[in-house]
């Protein structure tokens, strides 16, 4: 009997590297995020301790106007950095959707080739027992013959 080829073995291996990818893909993502925790976590905590000090600091008008272009922008700094971080575990829940589906399809395929490897080994192991069984037959066969040709013959 020939040997197992999976039907479907390019199809798998273009899962498989879709799911690599995918999972590599979540990967950055949460790096990304991880990154973005921080970056906002700093710029908060620059514009809490610029605010305290700005409280501490009371001065002249000019001091609190340049305290306050500083504490606008530092706010600034930490909006733009709370959108970034939305986006990015946005973009993480993306990638981990990405990776379950990739990873379902790729294990769909992998259980469908995994029982048409059984079905396989079934059929070949019953090719094998039939041969095995006609082999045996065969030599019975033989052997009647042979005592009917060994009778005829006396």
């Amino acid at each position: 009997m020939k040997r197992y080829v999976f039907s479907l073995h390019r199809v798998l291996r273009v899962r498989a590297t879709q799911e690599t990818v995918a999972r590599q893909t979540l990967r950055t993502a949460a790096e990304h995020a991880a990154h973005a925790d921080d970056d906002f976590d700093l710029k908060m905590r620059n514009y809490e301790a610029n605010v305290a000090s700005a409280a501490s600091l009371r001065g002249t008008v000019l001091n609190m106007l340049a305290m306050r272009g500083v504490a606008t922008m530092r706010a600034q700094a930490v909006v733009e950095a709370e959108r970034q971080r939305e986006e990015a575990h946005d973009q993480l829940a993306a990638a981990h959707e990405n990776w379950v589906q990739a990873k379902q399809k790729l294990g769909g395929l992998e259980n469908l080739d995994e029982r048409q490897r059984a079905q396989h080994r079934a059929e070949q192991e019953a090719a094998e027992q039939a041969e095995s069984d006609d082999m045996a037959n065969g030599r019975r066969l033989r052997r009647r013959i042979d005592s009917v040709n060994g009778e005829v013959s006396r």
